[in-house]
């Protein structure tokens, strides 16, 4: 459960940062949503911008591996209760085989 959990919220996470990344997004005129006034400002922002779509897109991936990580742990530990058979998992849905 813990690992769809963990999938799901990476997922969650994924709309609000295309939404920021297309938003606030620099452009020629203009950073994100505030006029551009002066360079160094403009560059305060962009790299606000980067290391905040970076940071973002980072804690998706963690997220995500850590359900990778906690799914294969229950795969781990389900063959070690059950020597003999081979558990497979695709899509969420377990198979058994001896």
């Amino acid at each position: 459960m813990g690992a769809k959990t963990a999938a799901e919220s990476s997922d969650l996470l994924a709309a609000p940062l295309e939404a920021f990344m297309m938003d606030a997004g620099p452009t020629p005129s203009c950073f994100g949503l505030v006029p551009q006034g002066s360079d160094e400002l403009a560059k305060q922002y962009q790299e606000f911008y980067a290391s905040t779509s970076a940071w973002v897109s980072n804690l998706r991936t963690n997220v995500a591996n850590a359900g990778l990580t906690l799914g294969q742990s229950k795969i781990n530990y389900d063959a070690a209760d059950n020597p003999g058979e081979s558990v497979v998992e695709e899509n969420h849905v377990r198979r058994r085989f001896r």
